[in-house]
């Protein structure tokens, strides 16, 4: 998977929260569009249809790499506030 490094977790909240609009609202419109051209498409109306499914799939990425990167971020921090343990004396 893509991996984009965004080390702030509100800015990974809010990519993840984007990514959420873009994919319900490139959907609504799409279907929208389908409904009202009901078997009236001409070629500009599927090349509009088409940007509006990458809209759509550019907002799932947005959702993966901003959940992604909350994910992986958790553990690292949890790591970084665990106690380090003394080695022993050979």
């Amino acid at each position: 998977m893509l991996r984009v490094m965004i080390r702030s977790r509100i800015g990974n909240g809010v990519l993840a929260v984007l990514g959420v609009v873009y994919f319900v609202s490139a959907a609504a419109t799409l279907m929208y569009y389908i409904v009202s051209n009901w078997g009236a498409n001409g070629m500009i109306d599927y090349v509009l249809q088409f940007a509006l499914v990458c809209a759509a799939v550019g907002g799932v990425l947005f959702f993966m790499i901003g959940a992604g990167n909350l994910r992986t971020a958790r553990p690292a921090a949890a790591r970084s506030t665990a106690p380090m343990q003394a080695h022993p004396v050979a």
